[in-house]
């Protein structure tokens, strides 16, 4: 033990001598450093102080071949990187990523319209046949009441014969009995029927009723089959006259409103009970663009309008809509075409103004034939297709389209509706060019000249 304590002190001792060797050591380096270091400047400001260096760097800096050959051994640089052009639908992408209100709006209306077009595009193409029963016989029937005379009333007739229908039209004369045999269809028939006659219409109804629910042999040892009264149609009137109030007589009222109010309204009734039994659908067809700008000189068509929605909104809440489909189609502009010439529309109009309202002058009749003939020029411009209104038609009695609710068809039907309804007065009479004046006053017109055309058109 005491030599391993010595041998330990004698190490200790050895390194405490060395250390200061080591100190030594690095102060020799630093010294070293030091000096060469200094050589090295002196060196460099002697060089700096004799003329010669400083000519050779000045002629060096001026010498234009070295730095020529060294651009000439320098690479050239590489061409700088064209962008690549940013393709169609990133650009498209970036112009919706910042405008997504616009966006959102274009998509929602093109894809309303396409969807629009392809509905109605289906639509046209559906077949539309009614029901018919085993032995091919028809069973649907269809009771059209409007005037024979009427393009609409033909128009329609003609088509739902087509798609296997049998029409009746209610007439009240031999002439409009004949009107509707002239059409040669054994399935367009007529129904004499009386309105002014109360037991006449109680007789002819009940008829009709006995018809309906009586079972059908179409031929010997076949199998019978029942009809169904699938609807009953209400057709607007002949377009009345246009004339300002001031010159309509009492008498003038009177008659229209017989015919174009009462008259369907008393049809309606004594067919209402039947309509109920059956379940069937009442289409009443009423104009939506004369009515619902309350124009002027339309005084008569638009209170046949008014009277209609009025009675047919009171149906709606007598009658549930489980015993009785009321549907409403209001009618927009068609183009039913003319199928006699404007001249003899024109002698029909002179006849049946001057029945109607004997105490006219004749320059208010000029005035009022000037006013018609503008008006068969404008009818002839392009309407909706009639098939637009057949297949509406169609589908309220058949599909249930419109189910206790109203159908706008054809053009303008719904643009004019929304305009009577939320435009201004003032403003639809500033749109239409209408000037009020207390009717017809013989200064408007020269005697002389509304006599010529009166009697002009009257020789036509």
């Amino acid at each position: 033990m005491p030599n391993e304590e010595d041998s330990l002190e004698n190490t200790l001792r050895s390194l405490e001598k060395m250390v200061p060797d080591l100190d030594s050591i690095t102060n020799e380096v630093n010294r070293i450093t030091e000096s060469i270091d200094k050589h090295f400047k002196a060196v460099a400001s002697s060089l700096l102080e004799y003329p010669i260096a400083s000519s050779i760097r000045e002629s060096i800096q001026s010498s234009p071949w070295i730095y020529e050959k060294a651009e000439s051994i320098r690479p050239p640089p590489s061409p700088p990187r064209q962008a690549l052009p940013v393709g169609y639908l990133k650009t498209v992408q970036f112009w919706v990523s910042e405008h997504r209100a616009v966006t959102a709006a274009v998509v929602a209306f093109i894809g309303t319209g396409v969807f629009v077009i392809w509905r109605q595009r289906r639509a046209d193409r559906m077949k539309r046949r009614a029901k018919r029963a085993k032995n091919g016989s028809r069973t649907e029937v269809v009771i059209l009441a409007g005037s024979p005379h009427s393009p609409l009333t033909k128009s329609l007739s003609l088509e739902l014969d087509r798609r296997g229908f049998i029409v009746y039209i209610p007439v009240n004369s031999l002439s409009e009995e004949h009107v509707v045999q002239s059409e040669g269809r054994p399935d367009i028939r007529s129904l004499h029927l009386d309105v002014t006659s109360e037991h006449s219409t109680v007789t002819a109804v009940s008829k009709f009723t006995s018809y309906i629910t009586t079972p059908q042999h179409p031929l010997p040892h076949t199998p019978a089959h029942n009809l169904q009264l699938s609807s009953l149609v209400l057709l607007p009137p002949l377009e009345p006259s246009a004339a300002p109030i001031t010159t309509l007589s009492a008498a003038a009222w009177s008659d229209t409103l017989n015919v174009n109010v009462i008259a369907p309204f008393a049809l309606l009734q004594a067919f209402l009970p039947l309509l109920v039994s059956q379940k069937s659908t009442l289409l009443a067809l009423t104009s939506s663009i004369v009515p619902s700008l309350k124009a002027a000189s339309h005084a008569p068509e638009s209170v046949i309008a008014a009277s209609v929605d009025a009675y047919i909104a009171t149906l709606r809440k007598e009658i549930p809509s489980k015993d009785l489909n009321i549907v409403q189609l209001k009618l927009g502009s068609f183009a039913f075409g003319t199928s006699v010439s404007t001249e003899r529309q024109m002698v029909a109009t002179a006849f049946t103004a001057r029945a109607d309202h004997p105490d006219w002058t004749a320059a208010a009749r000029a005035q009022h034939l000037k006013e018609h003939l503008t008006k068969l020029t404008q009818e002839r411009a392009s309407g909706s297709s009639p098939r637009e209104l057949h297949n509406t038609v169609f589908d309220a009695i058949v599909r249930g389209k419109g189910r206790g609710g109203t159908v706008f068809v054809g053009r303008g039907a719904w643009t004019y509706d929304l305009i009577g309804r939320w435009v201004p007065g003032g403003v639809v009479g500033w749109m239409m060019g209408s000037k009020r004046s207390s009717g017809f006053a013989s200064g408007d017109v020269k005697p002389s000249e509304g006599s010529q055309e009166w009697e002009k058109v009257e020789h036509a």
